[in-house]
């Protein structure tokens, strides 16, 4: 497997920081964050496994071996003793994964729009829900064609699920998307900062302050109105703001 693309932005001598971005997504997203911080930072913005530029891992990893692989690479192969990690999404599901399995290389993380526990859920959604797949996988069953499985999964499935078909990237996908961190939670002693969008319906506010009230030294900071993308465009000032403090600190 081949090293994982990634741009650097900053002053060299400067605090390092790591930039994750979320499922389906490319560095590109930190882009603006990393250069308005240019002066006062040493920004690596990163195109996670399987994404952007980056090759994807030959097996069906999950948050575990992603945490391993990015630590060993940030660590051994750039030889960062200690970073500030910046996680969108699935970066951030990536990120509480690192802050258990590799603690000392954690100078603080900031984890933006980042999920890993369950949502709650009503037992008639329960319901709904159970239905919903239950005639998915009665219609996928019936399927002639891969056009018919491909309009079902458009009609059943979230974007990322359907997508993740056009990326090769299904057997991740719904093996992350399955893991529940909250036991792991506790585990954490890096200082967090958690933010996230009032308006998000993908990791909506609940998610949030439910891994604050499991992370030990976490804060949480709710962006009236952003959503999960524009949490990192209109919310990139606040992202700024929690990094700065992280460096400084």
């Amino acid at each position: 497997m081949q090293p994982p693309h990634y741009i650097r932005i900053g002053t060299p001598d400067a605090p390092k920081v790591v930039f994750a971005h979320g499922w389906g997504r490319t560095h590109r997203d930190f882009i603006p964050v990393a250069e308005a911080l240019a002066p006062t930072i040493d920004a690596y913005l990163f195109d996670l496994p399987g994404h952007g530029k980056s090759e994807r891992p030959d097996a069906a990893w999950g948050t575990v071996e992603y945490a391993e692989y990015m630590a060993r690479y940030v660590t051994m192969d750039l030889g960062i003793d200690q970073c500030v990690w910046v996680g969108h999404s699935f970066g951030g599901r990536m990120g509480l994964r690192l802050g258990v399995q590799s603690p000392g290389m954690m100078r603080h993380m900031v984890i933006v729009a980042g999920a890993g526990v369950p949502r709650d859920i009503s037992t008639a959604e329960r319901w709904k829900r159970k239905w919903k797949g239950r005639k998915f996988q009665k219609l996928k069953a019936a399927a002639t064609t891969e056009d018919e499985l491909i309009e079902l999964e458009k009609r059943f499935g979230s974007p990322d699920y359907v997508m993740s078909r056009e990326t090769g990237m299904r057997d991740i996908f719904v093996k992350t998307i399955a893991e529940d961190q909250s036991a792991d939670l506790p585990r954490i002693p890096t200082e967090t900062t958690l933010i996230y969008g009032s308006a998000d319906t993908e990791t909506p506010p609940e998610i949030g302050r439910k891994i604050a009230a499991l992370v030990p030294n976490s804060t949480y900071i709710e962006c009236p109105h952003y959503d999960h993308i524009s949490i990192l465009d209109r919310g990139r000032h606040q992202i700024a703001l929690a990094i700065k403090e992280a460096v400084a600190a």
